[in-house]
């Protein structure tokens, strides 16, 4: 069912009502489980991964080790004492997110629906919306299952790298432009870009939209990551500018990565103006349709609570940051990385083939997994790897202790 983002502030769908924050209470502090056995019990895909060992520490997938917070689990314990385990309806999750987009990244859209996550949209927008064997655009490294993705659409992936000048990322734009004059037909920018962590700024995106009128690219732009800023980072939404309305243009967004909800499978797409009615036209089914909990989640994450505790999120999150990049300046292997602009994931590369090896040796050894720099664009990025930061800080000291010890 369309939404117009504009409209989210004045069209208030019937609902319960929602928990608000009392006024003078501090927000919620983010919990995070410093206990290895209670992790490594959890039945997600973060801590199934890794080394098959007892004492593994799992710093790959990007799962945070939190508990719920209590606005999320009073929300949920109140829907299953309800029996609300049933079809969910689209309403107030659109409006939810509407307003969020809206009042904190700035964006303005023609039309909102819902998905079950942003892989399903971003599949079904792509196959929907290009013709078959188009080319499509990805900017290395990259989410490797972006690459899955356009080829599940029957569509083709042309991988772009970004451009690192020290240690900062930027869009290659000449690269950019050659490939869309050979033939690509969309480009999928990723705000922030995960693994490197680069936000775009609004003068960046509004570059990318002018890329994408110039050569009639669709636009695809993932933002599941969007609320994930640095403390005192803008984090401006693609649809922030308004020129996008002129290109056809589609966002993704989620609550699962702010919120830690990915389980619950419930996310977003939004339109530009030029792509409302192919946005309205869609079958559900080819969306897909949020879970019942997901949605009743979503309103919640969206909610006063939910945006007091994820300021305080970010705030922990650039402290785990911190400490991991502090804990890599400390190895005995010549391993760089650069503090994120968002999201807490770390980007490291080794100095060169052998302290590469070194530590992926440390790693196994150690039994701590991370995510090998192949997976997000192949072998040029084979000394690299992913580290997952958002876990207790004994936990990340522990990890890097072993990683020490194991490097002799």
């Amino acid at each position: 069912m369309p939404h117009d983002l504009r409209a989210a502030t004045a069209h208030q769908p019937p609902a319960r009502p929602t928990r608000t924050a009392s006024p003078g209470l501090l927000p919620e502090r983010p919990r995070f489980l410093a206990d290895l056995d209670a992790l490594r019990a959890r039945r997600t895909l973060k801590w199934q991964l890794g080394p098959d060992t007892p004492d593994r520490i799992c710093l790959g997938v990007a799962e945070m080790d939190l508990h719920p917070p209590d606005f999320l689990r009073s929300a949920l314990v109140e829907a299953i004492g309800l029996g609300e385990t049933g079809y969910g309806l689209p309403e107030a999750q659109e409006a939810a997110c509407g307003r969020y987009l809206a009042e904190h990244h700035d964006a303005q859209a023609a039309g909102l629906r819902c998905t079950t996550d942003v892989l399903t949209g971003l599949r079904t927008l792509m196959h929907s919306g290009l013709p078959p064997g188009s080319p499509v655009l990805v900017e290395t490294p990259v989410y490797g299952d972006l690459f899955t993705v356009v080829r599940e659409a029957g569509l083709v992936p042309v991988a772009v790298p970004l451009r690192r000048t020290g240690g900062h990322w930027q869009h290659d734009w000449a690269a950019l432009a050659t490939a869309a004059r050979e033939g690509a037909r969309g480009w999928i920018v990723c705000q922030p870009h995960n693994p490197v962590g680069r936000a775009w700024t609004l003068p960046e995106l509004s570059r990318a939209i002018g890329v994408c009128r110039e050569h009639d690219l669709l636009l695809l732009s993932n933002e599941v990551h969007l609320p994930l800023g640095m403390p005192g980072r803008a984090m401006p939404s693609a649809f922030a500018d308004a020129a996008v309305h002129g290109i056809r243009a589609f966002g993704l967004t989620s609550a699962s990565k702010a919120f830690n909800i990915p389980g619950l499978k419930s996310a977003s797409v939004y339109a530009s103006e030029r792509s409302a009615h192919a946005l309205a036209e869609l079958p559900q089914s080819l969306l897909g349709r949020p879970g019942s909990l997901g949605a009743l989640a979503t309103v919640a994450c969206y909610g006063p609570e939910g945006v007091a505790w994820l300021h305080t999120l970010r705030e922990e999150l650039a402290e785990r940051v911190r400490l991991v990049l502090d804990e890599l300046t400390d190895l005995p292997v010549r391993v760089a990385a650069a503090a994120p602009d968002a999201t807490y994931l770390v980007w490291a590369e080794a100095a060169g083939e052998q302290d590469a090896r070194r530590f992926a040796g440390a790693l196994e050894r150690s039994g701590i997994h991370v995510l090998a720099g192949e997976t997000f664009g192949g072998q040029a990025f084979a000394n690299c790897f992913r580290i997952n930061a958002a876990s207790h800080p004994a936990i990340l000291r522990t990890a890097f202790a072993r990683l020490r010890s194991a490097l002799g």
